[in-house]
């Protein structure tokens, strides 16, 4: 969400989304509350912020601390402002492939993570025991269900080995399946069992993610663009929700601030959703309508409006899919 007060906006979530409330994340108050800092935040893993972005360290830098500080306020203002509220609160993390492509590793060396396979498994480890006592510290607080979501906007480019490194000639490496899978499965595990966990999802803006991959790790929900999803993927986004997992539509784009009408984004939710030929009831009931992306760089009334238009398309989707 755009801007810097997180109880204002807060209150602006708690008011839209009755259903389901997702945790603001305020890219605006800086790096350490961008996806990737606000994520470091959580880990034992020291790093440091630099001219050429989040670093491996030895020792914990100021920008960290200030990150883990906002998780423990940010907490306190919702635990203030949602004292009646009993709906599921989903929180975000970036995923281990996406820190791992974004997070260079120590000095001297320019190579990203991604380089280096140990320092991968280090990452998703630490990364899985950071969000499973985030998410313990979260339930116990709040007495809610939560919804566990990993931001992995990076992963079609690591899976497609797409990703250069600093000098622009060379490509990193493409990591196996298994390891892949393997540490998304570490997160999924550290936190699937977890009694206060409702699902875990996995959000990915960009085209290319293999569901096939994604439901093999234990993931019970996918958030994407609805943009990328081509007659090919359509298919095995039909076979993901007859699976009875979730699927968050991204029909809003994200990438221009235009607020789109109800009537819009009813034909674009339904118009993907019917071909599909599944029963109406199933589609009410495993889809959720979201923006693409995130708001974080759209002014303020934009985006408390593109919420408002989604929550109004929602029930005229499921009124559609019936007739």
């Amino acid at each position: 969400m755009p801007g810097d007060d997180m109880r204002e906006t807060v209150r602006v979530v708690r008011d839209l989304l009755p259903d389901i409330f997702a945790w603001p994340e305020l890219p605006g108050r800086g790096p350490a509350s961008g996806m990737i800092g606000r994520t470091l935040g959580l880990l034992g893993q020291p790093c440091v912020l630099d001219a050429d972005g989040w670093r491996l360290a030895s020792a914990v830098s100021a920008p960290q601390v200030r990150s883990e500080r906002w998780w423990h306020s940010d907490l306190d203002d919702i635990e203030e402002l949602t004292l009646d509220a009993s709906a599921p609160v989903k929180v975000a993390f970036a995923g281990p492939w996406t820190l791992a492509a974004s997070v260079r590793l120590a000095h001297p060396t320019m190579d990203h993570v991604i380089a280096d396979e140990g320092a991968c498994r280090d990452v998703a480890q630490a990364l899985a025991e950071g969000v499973a006592d985030r998410v313990a510290t979260i339930s116990s607080r709040l007495g809610r269900p939560v919804l566990v979501q990993l931001d992995e906007p990076a992963a079609p480019a690591v899976l497609g080995g797409t990703l250069p490194t600093f000098s622009g000639l060379h490509r990193y490496r493409t990591p196996g399946r298994d390891e892949v899978e393997g540490a998304w499965r570490l997160v999924v595990e550290a936190v699937g069992g977890m009694p206060a966990v409702e699902g875990v999802w996995m959000h990915c803006c960009a085209p290319g993610l293999d569901l096939g991959a994604i439901e093999r790790t234990g993931f019970t929900g996918a958030a994407l663009d609805a943009r990328h999803l081509t007659d090919r993927s359509l298919d095995d986004v039909g076979g993901w929700l007859e699976s009875g997992r979730t699927l968050a539509l991204g029909v809003a784009r994200t990438d221009q601030v235009i607020v789109p009408p109800v009537d819009g984004l009813v034909d674009a939710a339904a118009g993907l959703l019917r071909p599909l030929g599944l029963d109406p009831d199933l589609l009410d009931a495993g889809v959720v309508l979201t923006p693409a992306c995130g708001l974080g760089t759209w002014p303020a009334d934009a985006a408390r409006a593109v919420l408002e238009r989604l929550g109004s398309a929602a029930p005229l989707v499921a009124e559609r899919l019936h007739r």
